[in-house]
C-alpha cells in the first residue's frame, strides 16, 4: 500500500468531495460493523498522509486518554510522520493495520472529526507559505508530527489530564498546515508541541520526585 506523501501539499488534488463529507462516508462502507485501519487508510488514500495524520488524532481530542486507541493509534500518527518527514509513501505493519475500531467508536471519531473540520476550514487558508518552502521545513514538520504521535502512544493513566490533548493539537495543526498551505496553523502546531513536551516532561519530573521522596521516607 502506497501513498503519497504530500499528495495535499505539493499539488492539486482529485476533484473530490469536501474532507468532512468523505470522513462521513466512511460510515457507509460497512453500517453496524467494526473497521479495521486498513480500510480507513484505502479510502483515504489519495488525499495523502496529512488527511489520514488529522483523521488519527481525533481520538486525542478528548480530556482524558481513551483505553485501547492510544497506543496503535499513536504509533500509526508516529509512522506517518517519519515517513513525511523522510519524503518517502506511507508504510505501516500488519498489526497496525489489521486493529479494529468498533462501529460506534469510529461513528463518534468521524462525527467529532467532520465537526471540528467544517469549523477550522473557514479559518484556515493558505498564508505564510514560506514557512513550509523553506528547504527541509516539511521534513522537520514531519519529524515533529512523529515527536507528537510518540507521546500519543505513551501510556499515561487517566489522572494526567490533556497528555493526549495538547500533542494531538500539535499534530493536528502541522498536519492542516501541510494540506491547506496555511504557515499559521504550523507556527499553532509548534507552540502546542512546544508546550506539550513541557507538559510531559512536568510529569515526568513530579513523579521522579515523588518517587524519591517516597524512597526516602521507606529507608529513613
Amino acid at each position: 500500500m502506497s501513498i503519497s506523501p504530500l499528495t495535499t501539499g505539493s499539488g492539486p488534488l482529485p476533484q473530490a468531495r469536501r474532507l468532512s463529507e468523505e470522513l462521513e462516508s466512511l460510515l457507509a462502507i460497512g453500517p453496524g460493523q467494526p473497521m479495521q485501519l486498513r480500510t480507513v487508510v484505502e479510502h483515504l488514500h489519495f488525499r495523502g498522509l496529512p488527511t489520514l495524520i488529522v483523521l488519527l488524532c481525533v481520538p486525542f481530542l478528548f480530556p482524558l486518554p481513551l483505553p485501547g486507541l492510544s497506543i496503535p493509534f499513536g504509533v500509526a500518527i508516529a509512522l506517518c510522520g517519519l515517513r513525511l518527514g523522510l519524503g518517502q509513501s506511507l508504510w505501516m505493519p500488519q498489526f497496525i493495520l489489521r486493529r479494529e475500531v468498533s462501529y460506534e467508536v469510529l461513528k463518534k471519531i468521524v462525527g467529532f472529526a467532520a465537526l471540528f473540520y467544517r469549523k477550522v476550514e473557514k479559518l484556515v487558508r493558505p498564508r505564510m507559505h514560506f514557512l513550509q518552502r523553506w528547504p527541509g521545513m516539511i521534513n522537520l514538520m514531519g519529524l515533529m508530527i512523529m515527536m507528537g504521535g510518540l507521546l500519543l502512544s505513551l501510556p499515561f493513566p487517566p489522572i494526567f489530564p490533556l497528555t493526549n490533548t495538547i500533542p494531538g493539537l500539535a499534530v493536528i495543526f502541522m498536519a492542516l498546515g501541510i494540506m491547506e498551505r496555511d504557515g499559521v496553523c504550523t507556527l499553532i502546531g509548534y507552540f502546542f508541541a512546544l508546550l506539550g513536551l513541557c507538559y510531559v516532561g512536568l510529569i515526568f519530573f513530579l513523579g521522579s520526585a515523588g518517587v524519591q521522596q517516597l524512597w526516602q521516607w521507606v529507608t529513613s
